[in-house]
């Protein structure tokens, strides 16, 4: 097949995306981390598979040559759903590796638009979805009407959630309440009702209310576990996204995604740390053991960063500081979204960086954000 202009395949592209982004949101909520993955994504499009360059073994294209390129042209660039595109003037060795790199109207054009149809989708949703939608639309403090009004259903939507973590992301819609602090501190007295056993819940009373400080040291003693469900913001959008997306615009959005994610609150470690800085009877001991639950039995991959600094502030050895340490270094370049990965800078917006993608939101559903990486880097 020849290649098609670019204004031929942006007209299709914008077809597609119409129609599946403005499909109405599924009335099923989407799964709560631990209780399943979200949707697999779906083939291609045909229209899209059919009006993009044929791509060798496709189940929808019979196999030929790919699209002739001259000696100083980038090589046909493959896009999950597109197929694999001719960028003209694109100079050899300068293949994009962000969609901000692709021409408008199958680049941020098309992203805008499905991110429009996500934050739709989201405000049909469940509870969380709805939350998130909040989340991602905060207004600014003026004017104030508007800014109290997103406060306030924010909030509602948290205290009727039963969910921890939606009681944790409403915090900032504390700033327009009248005192501040008391619906912090009623926030997180609701997360300690729900969850009195997550460690992260009794951190963040201590360091909101100083005067509960021997309360939460005890709730820590008695914790089994640091939960702090970084990965439900991404779940909850992924599983808004129609199936048949193009796969590239939905690698895009989980990207965003997840810088959104390193934005969310968080959980409060200050008072552990000073906590073990302190020459108490048995700080080692104890804080030694709260910092591996914080390690070993938490889902965030950045309490990894806490947890070897409250070992280090509790005299553990050294050389478990720095493993702690290594291991979130290591962790880090574990994630399928990393350009760096062997195969991805060749086809970072490709299917088979799709597939790996899709791979670990189904661990990270099952397992949390930290197991998941550390299940990713174990290999197969």
């Amino acid at each position: 097949m020849k290649a098609l202009h670019l204004t031929t395949l942006a007209a299709a592209t914008a077809g597609v995306l119409a129609a599946a982004l403005l499909r109405p949101a599924p009335d099923a909520e989407a799964p709560a981390p631990g209780a399943g993955p979200p949707p697999p994504v779906a083939t291609a499009p045909r229209a899209l598979q059919v009006l993009a360059w044929s791509v060798p073994g496709s189940p929808t294209e019979a196999p030929g040559p790919a699209p002739a390129a001259s000696p100083s042209a980038a090589p046909p660039v493959e896009l999950c759903g597109l197929g694999r595109v001719l960028l003209p003037g694109t100079p050899a060795g300068d293949a994009p590796l962000d969609i901000a790199d692709l021409p408008g109207p199958i680049g941020e054009q098309a992203l805008a638009q499905a991110r429009a149809g996500l934050m739709a989708r989201l405000h049909q949703g469940d509870a969380r979805q709805r939350a998130i939608a909040l989340l991602l639309n905060r207004p600014p403090d003026e004017p104030a009407d508007a800014a109290r009004a997103w406060a306030g259903e924010l909030l509602t939507l948290a205290r009727h959630s039963g969910m921890p973590e939606l009681l944790h992301w409403a915090e900032p819609a504390c700033t327009q309440h009248a005192d501040p602090g008391a619906c912090r501190l009623a926030l997180v007295r609701e997360r300690l009702r729900l969850e009195p056993d997550n460690a992260a819940h009794w951190a963040a009373l201590a360091d909101e209310d100083p005067a509960a400080a021997d309360e939460a040291w005890a709730g820590l003693q008695q914790a089994r576990r640091w939960h702090e469900r970084p990965q439900s913001l991404l779940l909850a959008t992924q599983a808004a996204l129609p199936a048949d997306l193009p796969g590239y615009l939905r690698l895009a959005l989980a990207r965003e995604m997840q810088l959104r994610t390193q934005q969310l609150p968080s959980a409060g470690e200050g008072f552990v740390l000073e906590r073990c800085g302190q020459a108490l009877p048995g700080r080692t001991e104890a804080c030694g053991a709260l910092a591996e639950l914080m390690s070993q039995r938490s889902d965030s991959l950045r309490t990894l960063t806490e947890a070897a600094s409250v070992a280090q502030a509790a005299g553990l050895p050294a050389a478990r500081v720095q493993a702690m340490r290594q291991e979130f270094h290591d962790l880090l370049r574990a994630d399928p979204l990393d350009t760096r990965l062997p195969g991805v800078a060749r086809a970072p917006l490709g299917c088979e960086r799709l597939q790996a993608w899709q791979a670990h939101l189904d661990d990270t559903a099952r397992l949390g954000e930290l197991g998941a990486l550390r299940l990713r880097r174990a290999g197969p």
